[in-house]
């Protein structure tokens, strides 16, 4: 797990994109359709090693089973799920570590202004 900044950093864009679009959400449960834009935004979909499928499935398989929304902790399951995936040519650790960028300002950016983030590595 990524230590200080970089958790604060990931819960901010996490909060921002839970709320995103929905002028009644608390920032503390995200929906399926704003976890797959936060994963298409943040180029976590890169439409080879990761689809908007395995995104989707990805959600449904971390998210209580009567629930529609992930809590802050089931993303970082997801996020655990999808790192593997994504960086298939890095080890398991690797890939995990390689989830959080150096610089995760550009990912809270692309939340600030809703749209996508140029981001040398991906949020996974």
């Amino acid at each position: 797990m990524a230590e200080g900044a970089d958790m604060t950093f990931l819960l901010v864009s996490f909060k921002k994109f839970a709320i995103h679009g929905d002028t009644k959400a608390t920032g503390k449960e995200m929906n399926g359709k704003n976890w797959a834009k936060l994963c298409k935004d943040c180029k976590v979909i890169d439409g080879k090693n990761v689809t908007s499928t395995d995104v989707d499935i990805v959600f449904s398989k971390v998210k209580a089973k009567n629930s529609r929304v992930i809590t802050y902790e089931e993303f970082e399951k997801a996020l655990q799920e999808l790192a593997p995936k994504r960086f298939k040519d890095q080890s398991k650790e690797e890939a995990l570590h390689s989830r959080y960028p150096a610089d995760m300002s550009s990912v809270t950016a692309a939340a600030n202004r809703g749209g996508r983030a140029t981001v040398s590595q991906s949020v996974l």
